[in-house]
């Protein structure tokens, strides 16, 4: 435990790079349709029966995540979403949570005189870990291995870091006798 806590900008830089390899890899495919007699040719991937699909990185998906959040504020801020309607922006937001992790880390590594919020690296893992098993349980077939190494990558990253983070904020209490 004590070397989690005294190197905990060298581990968090690795876990920063992880981060970047795992964002840069195909998390999703975009699909066409091309008939099982002809062949799909480079960029494309013969998937499942009549599909082709190019892999999508995780960065690419990142920026449609943030145009999509833009256009739903954007629509509730504009007056043409209801308070009522702002239900259908949750699987975007919880599908943006996958990013939060990046921005806490490059928080974690930057110097600074007070101490670090703990809590606040727990949660923001919480939640990467929570939108990780919200999406697994919306495409329960995609479970086996694929292609999809970066979303794979940060799938186990999360589920990772939020045990040592709760590893970590646990172990920093004092410890008191029962």
């Amino acid at each position: 435990m004590f070397w989690l806590h005294e190197h905990q900008r060298v581990w968090s830089l690795a876990v920063l790079v992880l981060l970047l390899i795992a964002f840069a890899g195909p998390w999703s495919f975009d699909l066409i349709n091309v008939p099982s007699e002809y062949s799909c040719s480079a960029p494309f991937i013969r998937l499942k029966g009549d599909f082709c699909g190019v892999p999508l990185s995780g960065t690419w998906i990142f920026l449609g995540l943030v145009g999509q959040f833009i256009s739903i504020v954007g629509d509730f801020v504009g007056g043409t979403m209801a308070v009522a309607e702002l239900g259908r922006g949750l699987p975007v937001l919880l599908a943006s949570a996958l990013f939060l992790p990046f921005f806490s880390t490059v928080l974690r590594i930057l110097p600074r005189d007070h101490p670090r919020p703990q809590m606040l690296h727990l949660v923001v893992w919480g939640l990467a870990a929570v939108s990780v098993v919200w999406w697994l349980l919306l495409s329960p077939a995609e479970w086996l291995p694929s292609p999809l190494w970066g979303r794979w990558l940060f799938f186990g990253l999360a589920l990772g870091m939020l045990v040592v983070e709760a590893v970590l904020v646990v172990s920093r209490r004092p410890w008191r006798p029962p």
